[in-house]
């Protein structure tokens, strides 16, 4: 695992207990990935995790930023929020946020690949219709 930054590291080391731990640049930072899933980006001295309906809250309402990876790029973002410092010092409180993020990537995923599958069965029965027709 090559890691760019001490913070990665700190991370790296609290998240290995949730899976196989890797790390590579991205976005002019380190994503630090749990069994090939991008789970953390370290930017600089911030660290910003994976977000969904499920954890959200707790980002919005300590008014954390989201991720964006261009910030000059109008409306390109991730789902990725900053995570208060507070809990990155606390090595505790880091890991129960990672494993929430971590579940958060986990059905992120899923909910895309049945998006995919559901797109292709429409595709299939459009298809189908349109040989029907002719």
């Amino acid at each position: 695992m090559r890691v760019k930054s001490s913070l990665a590291s700190y991370v790296a080391e609290q998240f290995a207990p949730l899976g196989r731990i890797s790390s590579r640049a991205i976005f002019g930072g380190v994503g630090v990935f749990i069994d090939d899933r991008l789970l953390a980006i370290v930017m600089g001295e911030k660290l910003y995790l994976h977000t969904d309906k499920s954890n959200l809250d707790d980002y919005v309402a300590r008014g954390m930023p989201q991720f964006k990876p261009y910030p000059n790029a109008f409306d390109l973002t991730t789902d990725h929020h900053e995570v208060p410092q507070e809990i990155v010092n606390d090595a505790e409180q880091l890991r129960v946020w990672g494993e929430r993020a971590l579940n958060a990537a986990i059905e992120s995923a899923r909910a895309k690949q049945m998006a995919g599958i559901e797109r292709s069965r429409h595709m299939k029965q459009a298809k189908k219709r349109a040989k029907q027709t002719k």
